[in-house]
């Protein structure tokens, strides 16, 4: 067995069958579907089970967060390799035998990863970052912060399983930015991914329950302090620290201003006090703005807030 599907499920009764069902579409037959129901309130349990004649393996569990139902999946895997699905995105057609051709040509990585379409409100849709050439091995993982979208995505990222293993899995109880914690830790390690520019996975930003959707607070706190010992860590080149400076501002800029959303003033104002790095430009006018949401109406942040989830 070459590679292991971990599905963590959770309250996606609508939206499993069609994610499965891509699974089962693939051109690549050397694989296994594991999917963890982590404690699910609705019938997701119940449409998951009618898959299992398809080959489908279920594990049930008590709710213990994402990270734990991920690392269920990945400790009862067989596979090689473990390629990382969320219940409610899909896969194209042509995904594994993508990663199949990138694990062959680059065996010196530990991450693998496509290029993914973006779902949004409206019907508007947008692109992770497609490189040139199509195809390749990235000498660092830390430079890819730089891109507008997660370059190394959960839904369109495969890993080597013994890597995942020696990282120490995920963190339990991490609510927002647990797979990028993963993957900084993996990267700690090797810092190489391979690549495919090809769009192979659909991400819907528009799904009933995600990380966005659930917590008030987006707080990556396992990811702010992984990014926080990087920009310390003397052996990162310059193009990386800047990468990792503005992957920084930007998850400190989100926890900072949900704990405003959320009433949080004080949070707010310490996780502000506490910015680390270089202040360059981007930054300082990230936390000017900041300052003033402090003191702005609620209504305006809400709308501002709104503005971003519906566009970006």
């Amino acid at each position: 067995m070459k590679y292991s599907v971990v599905i963590p499920l959770y309250n996606k009764a609508s939206s499993i069958a069609a994610t499965l069902n891509s699974v089962l579409s693939q051109t690549l037959s050397d694989y296994e579907i594991i999917v963890v129901n982590d404690g699910s309130a609705d019938n997701s349990f119940a449409v998951a089970e009618q898959f299992c004649t398809r080959g489908v393996r279920l594990i049930d569990q008590e709710n213990q967060g994402v990270s734990v139902a991920r690392n269920t999946g990945i400790l009862a895997a067989r596979g090689k390799y473990i390629c990382f699905l969320d219940a409610d995105d899909i896969w194209h057609p042509n995904y594994l035998e993508t990663i199949d051709k990138l694990t062959a040509a680059y065996p010196e990585s530990d991450l693998f990863v496509t290029a993914y379409r973006i779902m949004l409100d409206e019907g508007k849709i947008r692109f992770s970052t497609r490189l040139e050439p199509e195809e390749g091995c990235l000498a660092s993982y830390w430079e890819t912060l730089s891109n507008s979208y997660d370059y190394v995505w959960t839904s369109a990222t495969t890993v080597r399983r013994q890597a995942l293993l020696d990282a120490g899995l995920f963190r339990p109880g991490e609510k927002v930015g647990q797979d990028l914690d993963m993957w900084a830790r993996v990267a700690e390690r090797n810092p190489r991914v391979a690549y495919s520019a090809r769009v192979c996975v659909d991400y819907d930003r528009c799904a009933e329950s995600n990380a966005r959707t659930r917590n008030k607070v987006a707080y990556a706190q396992a990811f702010i302090r992984d990014l926080e010992r990087q920009l310390d860590n003397p052996e990162r080149t310059d193009a990386e620290k800047r990468a990792i400076q503005r992957k920084y501002d930007l998850k400190k800029t989100v926890h900072i201003f949900t704990s405003i959303l959320a009433g949080k003033k004080k949070d707010a104002l310490a996780a502000l006090r506490s910015w680390k790095g270089q202040h360059m430009r981007r930054a300082i006018l990230l936390k000017f703005g900041l300052y003033g949401a402090l003191v702005a109406p609620g209504f305006l942040c809400r709308f501002a807030y709104r503005l971003r989830m519906k566009h970006f």
